[in-house]
């Protein structure tokens, strides 16, 4: 372990640094991590710094901790949540030391037309109508940005549920969450957009429509073409 020069988020970095010795090997499973006191001389930082990064490390299922005992690697020390490193990208995209929003909307394509395809497959009349009911609140609210995007996560999120697949919908709900902001934005530009809130209206009725009538490669063409309108009108262009 070397000191650390103090980035933007050093508790992140030194639980980042800890998570690399725990994958060299260096911490297997069930060892005991060096006191606060001896990681805080080995990383050049306060105790409470720490702390956090332990306390980071334990919510993300890599560590457990034992009063009076000090932290301990766990049985699964890959981890249980996604994380980002660093800070997630803002509206702008250019976050200090995150993903652009660029590389998060890659990885919502990547996500959602997959979950596109399955949806189309394993739909239960349930899903549709959860999706219907999104759809519709979309369209109510064009009017008022926030309450469209929220919507609009909505309908994603019953699209990724329809999936029938914990891993795709988690996923998908903690993508979703890093782009609230974009997706506000989204719907802010399409009034004046390429044909208004209402080209986004159609797109996400296409998109339901695949999914209704079971055609999954309509579905996932579906996914991707409203994918890449909403890129357009956050002014990104996708590969």
């Amino acid at each position: 372990m070397e000191p650390l020069s103090r980035p933007s988020s050093l508790a992140s970095r030194i639980a980042d640094a800890i998570r690399a010795d725990i994958g060299a090997g260096r911490f297997v499973a069930g060892a005991r991590l060096p006191a606060e006191a001896a990681l805080a001389a080995a990383f050049g930082v306060s105790r409470p710094i720490v702390r956090e990064a332990i306390a980071q490390l334990k919510a993300d299922g890599v560590l457990v901790t034992r009063k009076g005992s000090g932290a301990y690697v766990s049985d699964t020390p890959g981890g249980q949540v996604w994380r980002l490193r660093g800070d997630a990208a803002g509206a702008d995209g250019n976050p200090a030391d995150g993903p652009t929003l660029a590389q998060l909307f890659e990885l919502r394509v990547m996500a959602e037309t997959a979950c596109a395809e399955l949806a189309a497959r394993r739909r239960t009349d349930a899903d549709l109508a959860a999706i219907a009911a999104a759809l519709a609140a979309m369209r109510e609210r064009r009017d008022d940005p926030a309450s469209a995007a929220a919507a609009d996560v909505a309908f994603h999120q019953a699209i990724a549920q329809a999936a029938h697949n914990p891993c795709m919908a988690g996923l998908t709900d903690f993508v979703g969450q890093q782009l609230l902001a974009a997706r506000r934005l989204a719907w802010e530009n399409a009034a004046r957009y390429r044909g208004g809130p209402g080209a986004a209206e159609q797109e996400h009725a296409a998109l339901a429509e695949a999914i209704a009538v079971g055609d999954a490669g309509a579905a996932r063409q579906a996914a991707r073409r409203h994918l890449e309108a909403a890129a357009a009108r956050m002014g990104l262009e996708l590969d």
